[in-house]
């Protein structure tokens, strides 16, 4: 191999020299970059489960946010409904009480109104009767004298109905 020009001795140290260079690069070089590299893909996947978990919460909680709108959303419809309800019976309650407050407020009128009409029509038939006895009396006292007034008198007041002395 001289002849071709070739130093087997540099050939054999080259070789060692690039052996040991390839095993120090291999032992400190690229096994740490290489472990590295595996922990920062660990890490981005890590990161990305995380993320994807994180997500994930995220959506479940927006749905059940969601859910529970829709539900106070249904049990306010079901609240105002039941409001409603509640003030059409109590405005059926009102209007049937004021009803009977009315009739009631009716009957009293009428039964004052016919104890007023009873009162005066006592009144005007003593008042009636009061008068004709003045007439009577007036009427008998040029004519008779005093013992057949009192007779005539006492005549005409058993006649009158319902006369109290």
């Amino acid at each position: 191999m001289e002849n071709l020009g070739i130093d087997l001795k540099l050939l054999i140290a080259q070789l060692i020299n690039f052996l040991l260079f390839f095993f120090l690069i291999k032992k400190f070089i690229v096994k740490p970059f290489n472990l590295f590299l595996d922990r920062e893909k660990k890490q981005d996947k890590e990161k990305e489960d995380s993320l994807a978990k994180v997500k994930k919460s995220e959506e479940e909680m927006v749905n059940e946010q969601i859910k529970a709108k829709e539900k106070s959303k249904k049990e306010l419809e079901t609240v105002l409904n039941q409001a409603k309800k509640d003030s059409l019976l109590i405005k059926e309650e009102m209007i049937n009480e004021a009803n009977k407050e009315a009739e009631e407020i009716k009957k009293r009128l009428k039964k004052q109104l016919e104890e007023e009409k009873n009162s005066l029509y006592k009144e005007i038939k003593d008042q009636i009767a009061k008068i004709s006895m003045e007439l009577v009396e007036q009427g008998l006292r040029d004519s008779l004298d005093q013992e057949e007034r009192k007779k005539i008198t006492i005549r005409i007041l058993k006649n009158l109905p319902n006369y109290e002395n």
